[in-house]
């Protein structure tokens, strides 16, 4: 079970572009979530990545460019 902390949400404020703040509108609307939403998911995804690419380090068998295929069983609240 996870501890009390690791439950609590914490709010963080961003400054983004109006480019990237349109992109992130659209890609939001789209999924039918909120923008807020879809940046945690998008942190959260890459932070898995960055823990597979250490594991795979650790073994000594990371590519020099990390495929993100293993990732296709994953439940997804959107495609990007």
């Amino acid at each position: 079970m996870d501890s009390p902390t690791r439950d609590r949400s914490r709010k963080i404020q961003i400054q983004i572009n109006e480019s990237l703040n349109q992109q992130l509108s659209r890609a939001a609307e789209r999924s039918g979530i909120t923008k807020s939403a879809f940046v945690r998911v998008a942190l959260e995804r890459e932070f898995k990545y960055d823990q597979q690419l250490a594991r795979e380090c650790a073994r000594g068998m990371a590519d020099p460019t990390p495929s993100r295929r293993s990732d296709q069983n994953q439940p997804r609240l959107f495609e990007i």
